[in-house]
């Protein structure tokens, strides 16, 4: 971290943790956060190398990266977040949770910054689970740099999820699709979604699972307002 604060600026990571001898850790479950996609992935759940999250606005894919971010740091792991596409809520993430003052998180300028910061966290074996924001952004993600990054993640023992809005051709050892398919509701308050997130490559290829995501009350009306808007 302090390689990437002397090259990019103190101000790039906007909360920071010390990181403690990497020798010393064990290894660590990133699982996401829901047992019924858990019983499809690995036994530590997000494999090493590069998982692509992928899905529209508003299907659950960032919902899917916090719980599973908050899921390693409960099981002692050290995780990352770049955010490429600047959307990092973090009382959205706090409300999923996420222990913020333990999440250093990485603003970069464009897209191949991110790479290239991804690429030194996970090159200095600084995070057991790197979360790689790019949703949104303008210019492309550039397939090799995603697979020379997924080939370090791999050598360290690290996991590198990706939101992406499109990865064709992308060789990744994990890919999955998430969609709202329906609203929880509390008499006529939505207080939630179900959530399919399908396997489009890995072991269980297209293998799909149905999720129920109980959202925050800040999110309720959003998630209400939109519903109305798609019916």
């Amino acid at each position: 971290l302090a390689r990437i604060q002397q090259r990019w600026g103190v101000g790039v990571i906007r909360r920071g943790r010390v990181v403690v001898d990497p020798q010393l850790r064990g290894l660590v479950v990133r699982s996401s956060g829901f047992a019924a996609l858990d019983a499809l992935l690995a036994p530590r759940g997000a494999p090493d190398g590069l998982t692509l999250l992928r899905g529209a606005v508003g299907s659950g894919r960032t919902t899917l990266a916090l719980r599973t971010a908050a899921a390693t740091q409960a099981a002692g792991g050290a995780v990352a977040w770049i955010d490429a596409s600047h959307t990092f809520d973090g009382v959205e993430a706090a409300a999923r949770g996420v222990q913020l003052t333990s999440l250093p998180i990485v603003m970069p300028f464009d897209i191949n910054e991110a790479l290239e910061t991804a690429g030194s966290i996970i090159a200095a074996d600084a995070a057991d689970l790197l979360i790689l924001d790019c949703a949104g952004v303008r210019t492309s993600v550039r397939g090799d740099g995603l697979e020379r990054l997924a080939a370090r993640a791999r050598r360290t023992g690290a996991a590198v999820i990706a939101l992406v809005d499109s990865a064709e051709g992308v060789l990744s050892d994990l890919s999955l699709e998430c969609s709202t398919v329906g609203w929880l509701r509390i008499g006529s308050d939505v207080v939630g979604r179900k959530m399919c997130v399908a396997l489009r490559s890995g072991p269980r290829r297209d293998a799909q699972v149905l999720i129920d995501v109980l959202e925050p009350r800040s999110a309720r009306e959003a998630i209400r307002n939109e519903r109305i808007a798609a019916e």
